[in-house]
């Protein structure tokens, strides 16, 4: 989006805004909740676990279809970011979207960052940090800091909130350790880095080039000679499994999937953005775990 723009959706956002609060119809008052806008809704998710009641949140990005990467501002977001006391970003570039929004909007909220929470830098650092389940926990506790700062009569309240779903983890990464203890070092294929850091926890490795990935979540076409050693692993059975970003569809992935059903190596479906027919990020990442599981267990009969 050009800043222009931006800055205009804000302008009339916060008009309109203005407009609610002098009609004694605005949010509700920060004295009762804190108001959180969270730049994707798994992250919104943690907070609401954590906040509970005291907290009000707007994810940004909550549609499994939108991508963050072509994100346009809305009245609706802008007003949300205006009047937030905590803004909760993934970084890494993933949303550099919201930390526009926060400098157009003129608005001082405190914001926490969670690759900052978990210390991962670099310039080809994988952004889809909320697939690191051994790290959750990490982000939970930060998130309980942070809203326990902003409303310190419920401190205890979000440290204890923190606490249980660091233990709703359990079943997750019971899967996550199954497959390490069972598969682990076995060769898989993804057509982008989204379960990275699922594949990194199992102790999966690998069977094709990362340069492959890397290219398409840059949004360029992948080298020949990555396109080649990406088709003959499939072809070859050197890789057990294919996972595929089921949100980012297209003619090459479309053929790559074929090319698996072709040599029967089994296909699991990731997404980014968790859909709307998980209530939590626990039960959507424990679902994708699961489905790893049985397809590494289909590949080995």
């Amino acid at each position: 989006m050009q800043p222009l723009r931006l800055v205009a959706v804000l302008s009339v956002a916060l008009i309109s805004l203005a407009g609610l609060t002098a009609c004694g119809s605005g949010p509700t008052s920060s004295k009762d909740v804190v108001e959180v806008v969270a730049g994707e809704n798994f992250w919104g998710d943690v907070v609401s676990q954590v906040g509970g009641s005291h907290v009000k949140v707007t994810s940004i990005i909550s549609n499994p279809d939108d991508d963050p990467h072509e994100y346009e501002s809305s009245d609706r977001n802008a007003i949300a970011i205006a009047t937030a006391r905590l803004v909760v970003r993934n970084g890494l570039g993933y949303d550099d979207f919201l930390t526009k929004l926060v400098s157009a909007s003129g608005a001082h909220p405190k914001v926490l960052t969670v690759a900052d929470v978990l210390g991962v830098t670099g310039a080809d650092a994988n952004p889809h940090l909320w697939y690191d389940a051994p790290w959750l926990p990490e982000v939970a506790e930060a998130v309980a800091t942070e809203l326990g700062e902003l409303d310190p009569a419920n401190k205890a309240e979000f440290e204890a909130n923190a606490k249980t779903f660091t233990q709703s983890l359990a079943p997750l990464l019971g899967v996550i350790g199954q497959i390490r203890s069972q598969y682990a070092g076995t060769p898989i294929a993804y057509t982008e880095r989204v379960p990275g850091y699922l594949v990194q926890a199992a102790g999966l490795t690998l069977g094709i080039p990362a340069s492959f990935a890397q290219s398409v979540e840059d949004g360029s076409d992948p080298s020949p000679h990555d396109t080649v050693a990406f088709n003959d692993a499939i072809k070859n059975g050197t890789v057990k499994v294919l996972l595929y970003n089921a949100q980012v569809t297209d003619a090459q992935t479309t053929e790559i999937k074929r090319l698996a059903t072709d040599s029967g190596v089994p296909i699991v479906g990731v997404t980014e953005t968790m859909p709307p027919s998980y209530h939590h990020l626990q039960d959507w990442q424990l679902a994708q775990a699961k489905a790893l599981l049985e397809a590494l267990q289909k590949a080995s009969r």
